[in-house]
């Protein structure tokens, strides 16, 4: 807020930033209004700038409800739909971000803040020193283990290193040189508009104003079609206002400030003042980067955001000190004092699931992890034809090292217990640049000439990660050929380093997308009647793809088991509304699920269907309960299947960490591998920690039941939990999210590369094809 509207409201007043106000001062009576004309800075024109504040007082805090919803121990979900205890819980929020929202980096209602210090700041080389990463303080008010929480913990976010000309920046993100840009951009004009709409969004100065304007942020919006040189417009000459000359940008910017323009051939900076030319805009301090992370920029983002629980706790409790909140008169203004040391929590660690793999051979994982070496799949499927593709971006191996490879592979499948055949795959060789569906169309037909028949699988190996390649063989395979497909890197396929493991892997992976299984978890559960597990998901386009005129659609995927054992999956997608948070088509997808159900299974239905619900915020449960829930169960009584319906939702994206004692913890610090803290004792609502330390500081999943007419007690729910995470297809060890999730959100973004242009203009769906619909192909 603005000095003149604290001197109206009083220091001590708190705003949520849109329209609710709190203060431990009476500032008008309840039930009065009162309004008083504020003087703001003035215009750019010079002329006063006044506004209206109006102020009614709507009565006092029932402070009492809150404290009786805590001391009753109703924790169920969250409180939306009780307006005192949700003004109660704003009121406390707004409290507690005044301070640091004036002396940190932040953006509106956010709970992370950020400053710019050598300890907490490093440059991503990747971008060529055009971005950064800051690691800052995360802080908000939770209920959590029956009290009032503040859940502190550390946030990195990727920043456009401020002061950088958008020159510079234009090079780094088109993966060029100064002295070629112009040259680059003449030749393919759209490479430079893609890479540099990552820009698009962000705030920039402007260097050549006069010092007083120097230091003001403008918002770039996207890039002229015309350069400086084709850029005119009627310039007023002298006093008259009617008298003017048409001038382009380029001869403006020479006469004016002196400024001979090296790059007048590139488009301009466009904003809603005008356009102005790349290389006198340089990026403001404080911009968050908007756009997805790619290749190495993502590994160099998480090497410097991930610490050992250890240093992460001291990090914690350095932002902790930062936020200072024994000196902020605001907080004890409203009557708050905050302990400063974290708290203890009672927690139990649950016993390792029994695995069964192949000839009924039982295995305990040791602390999550277990290893394949003499273990065979329990059920493996067979190879009967197949073929590598490869596809080389600069210098291609030679024929001799893809044939070890390919023998390689026979030893390794086998091992697993695979049917494959003697002959290693066929190679074909594909050009990056050429027509790939020819490639996969030679490769097939090569694989039939070998083995008489199609192929079951083919191996694609690249030289090098490629999206655009990527996107096309999975379009073409999943969707128009109905073939499994495995990609591979040449520098871990090839690498001579871990091979058998790697092997391993990715027999795991080709063995369940070919129909196989690799092991089950003995489940309770699955024993006592017909049970189906359901994952459920939505996968929103990047925030820039969002910016555009037509926006891509979100979509939307179900995996549902169709197995005794609750291991085989099958999946459907559909596109919907964009930014949608519920799945708008739940009931069609769920019954093509139910029909495949039924269809191996004697045409019977389940009797218990557990639904696991990712991507779902608290303030969306009862939206999911009203909007899935409830059209789960209108299905399944009129399918007549009156299946009992569990439904939890999985929350993975939130700031609780745990920190074990010392004399249980890891290396890194971390809790043990089934490590579960319940967050009530009314409802099934835990945390739970399934995997292994890998680096950093082990995050818990929150599982929180929506729904649950199967009536299971927090042990049942928790194994169920804890067991399936040891179930992921494609590890050998527990997982950090129940596999249900994980298949919902793969099925997710494997149906983002379905996405055709339809003929309305919207997006729609490439169907996958019949031969897969019972594999899980988007392993």
């Amino acid at each position: 807020m603005t000095k003149a509207v604290t001197t109206f409201l009083k220091e001590d007043f708190v705003f949520d930033g849109v329209s609710l106000g709190w203060s431990p001062h009476i500032i008008v009576p309840v039930g009065a209004a009162e309004t008083n004309v504020v003087e703001l800075e003035k215009r750019r024109d010079g002329k006063p700038n006044s506004v209206e504040v109006s102020v009614r007082s709507t009565g006092v805090l029932p402070i009492g409800t809150l404290v009786n919803y805590i001391q009753n121990g109703k924790f169920e979900l969250n409180p939306a739909g009780n307006e005192s205890i949700e003004n109660i819980l704003k009121w406390i929020q707004a409290v507690f971000r005044k301070d640091p929202a004036t002396r940190f980096i932040t953006r509106p209602n956010s709970n992370a803040y950020f400053d710019r210090s050598p300890e907490t700041t490093m440059m991503l080389r990747s971008t060529k020193n055009v971005l950064e990463a800051r690691r800052g303080v995360f802080q908000s008010m939770q209920l959590r283990f029956g009290r009032i929480t503040l859940n502190i913990d550390t946030a990195t976010t990727p920043f456009w290193v401020p002061g950088v000309c958008l020159i510079d920046t234009a090079c780094a993100l088109m993966g060029t040189q100064t002295g070629r840009l112009e040259g680059d951009f003449r030749s393919n004009p759209e490479t430079f508009f893609v890479a540099c709409g990552r820009l698009r969004g962000s705030f920039f100065n402007i260097r050549h104003l006069t010092s007083a304007k120097k230091d003001k942020k403008i918002r770039l919006t996207g890039f002229s079609q015309r350069n400086a040189i084709e850029s005119t417009f009627e310039e007023r000459v002298g006093d008259d206002e009617s008298t003017t000359q048409t001038t382009s940008v380029s001869d403006y910017f020479e006469r004016k400030y002196g400024i001979k323009l090296q790059f007048p051939r590139l488009p301009l900076a466009s904003t809603r003042f005008g356009d102005f030319p790349l290389e006198v805009c340089f990026s403001a301090d404080g911009e968050r980067y908007k756009e997805v992370l790619q290749g190495q920029e993502t590994a160099d983002f998480i090497k410097f955001a991930t610490a050992p629980a250890y240093e992460r706790k001291n990090q914690i409790q350095h932002g902790l000190r930062l936020l200072s909140h024994h000196a902020v008169p605001t907080i004890a203004a409203h009557g708050f004092k905050v302990n400063p040391e974290m708290m203890s929590v009672k927690a139990r660690v649950l016993p390792a699931p029994r695995l069964t793999y192949g000839g009924n051979r039982p295995m305990t994982p040791r602390d999550g992890r277990w290893n394949l070496r003499g273990l065979r799949f329990l059920r493996p499927s067979t190879i009967k034809s197949w073929v590598i593709v490869y596809i080389p971006a600069r210098q291609p191996l030679d024929n001799g090292q893809l044939e070890r490879f390919g023998s390689e592979m026979v030893r390794s499948f086998t091992d697993c217990g695979m049917t494959v055949p003697r002959e290693g795959p066929p190679i074909i060789v594909g050009n990056p640049f050429g027509n790939l569906t020819q490639v996969v169309k030679d490769s097939v037909a090569r694989a039939h000439n070998s083995f008489g028949v199609p192929p079951d699988v083919i191996f694609v190996i690249l030289q090098g990660a490629s999206v655009p390649i990527y996107k096309t063989l999975k379009a073409g395979l999943d969707v128009h050929m109905g073939i499994a497909s495995q990609v591979m890197l040449q520098e871990k396929a090839l690498s001579g380093r871990g091979s058998a493991q790697y092997l391993a892997n990715i027999a795991m992976k080709v063995n369940v997308k070919l129909g196989g299984t690799n092991c089950i978890a003995e489940e309770p559960l699955f024993r006592s009647g017909r049970c189906m597990l359901l994952g459920g998901d939505i996968s929103h386009a990047a925030p820039g793809a969002l910016r555009s005129v037509n926006p891509p659609p979100s979509t939307a995927a179900l995996v549902g088991t169709w197995d005794r054992e609750c291991t085989a999956y099958t999946a459907v997608a559909s596109v919907q509304e964009s930014l949608l948070g519920f799945i708008g088509n739940v009931k069609p997808m769920m019954a093509e699920l139910l029909k495949r159900y039924a269809e191996k299974n004697n045409g019977l239905y389940p009797e218990h269907i557990v639904y696991y619900r990712d991507g779902v915020s608290e303030s969306e449960f009862q939206a999911i309960k009203i909007e899935e829930g409830r059209k789960l169960h209108e299905l399944s009584q009129e399918l007549g299947a009156n299946a009992k319906i569990t439904i939890i939702v999985a929350i993975k994206r939130h700031h609780t960490r745990f920190f074990a004692d010392r004399d249980i913890a890891s290396k890194l610090g971390n809790v043990p591998c089934g490590t579960v803290v319940e967050n009530s004792s009314t409802i099934n609502d835990a945390f739970i920690i399934a995997h292994p330390d890998l680096q950093g500081t082990k995050r818990p999943t929150r599982y929180v039941t929506i729904i649950d007419e199967n009536n299971m007690s927090a042990d049942a729910f928790q194994r169920l939990t804890f067991n399936l995470c040891s179930s992921y297809a494609r590890a050998t060890t527990s997982v950090a999210v129940c596999p249900p999730v994980y298949y919902a959100d793969q099925a997710c973004e494997r149906a983002r590369l379905h996405l055709v242009d339809a003929e309305d203009g919207k997006m729609k769906l490439g169907p996958v094809h019949q031969n897969l619909r019972w594999n899980m192909y988007w392993q």
